[in-house]
């Protein structure tokens, strides 16, 4: 009788540990809305050397934008399909000798994506187009001023593949992908005054992520 109580006992803790399992999984799929911190990077290849017409400094390499953001995502219950909106703030510093270049980028932009596999796992390709845009670079020699371009006219888009898990709520994960980011005749107003130039913030990007579903 012991015996038969054992293995009864037994089949129960499996029986509920497999439906508390399943029913973890479906709550997971189900989650609606995910609040996101992000940090990464844009392996920008903008040329620095024409934004610095001096002969006296070697111009440095240019460094990828870095820098933290957020993002809210509304997902489409059992469809795989999503929406939200993403906050980006990203910048650089690149110097040799006595010449130092100064850049930064935010963007707010609307974000689309499509989830092949969308239960505590997740993975899939994601995309973005810019809504505003602010982006600025300042050259100084010497630790003094000589250009300043900053503009908030540009265009952008991003398309990546992301992957993450969600566990109990709590949502881990990366993005990479490419971001094509241009500012057109954007105007120095230092000293230098370089006039009109285009500001290229395109490269392949990177991201990890943590946050929360619901």
């Amino acid at each position: 009788m012991k015996t038969f109580l054992k293995k009864v006992s037994v089949k129960i803790i499996l029986c509920a540990g497999l439906f508390s399992g399943l029913c973890l999984l479906s709550v997971q799929a189900l989650a609606v809305v995910e609040a996101r911190l992000t940090y990464g990077l844009n392996a920008t290849k903008m040329d620095l050397a024409q934004f610095y017409t001096g002969s006296t400094a070697s111009v440095p390499s240019v460094t990828p934008l870095y820098g933290v953001g957020g993002e809210i995502l509304f997902n489409i219950p059992m469809m795989g399909w999503g929406l939200g909106l993403r906050y980006e703030n990203l910048g650089l510093k690149a110097s040799s000798n006595s010449l130092e270049f100064n850049s930064t980028l935010t963007r707010t932009a609307a974000v689309g994506y499509y989830r092949l596999i969308d239960t505590v796992l997740f993975l899939g390709p994601i995309a973005s187009i810019g809504l505003s845009h602010k982006g600025e670079l300042k050259v100084k020699e010497n630790s003094v001023d000589l250009s300043s371009f900053s503009s908030t006219s540009a265009s952008s888009t991003s398309i990546g593949l992301e992957a993450g898990v969600r566990l109990v709520g709590l949502v881990v994960g990366m993005e990479a992908g490419y971001l094509s980011c241009k500012f057109s005749g954007v105007s120095d107003s230092g000293v230098a005054a370089l006039g009109s130039k285009d500001l290229d913030m395109s490269g392949t990007y990177a991201k990890v992520f943590v946050g929360f579903s619901m």
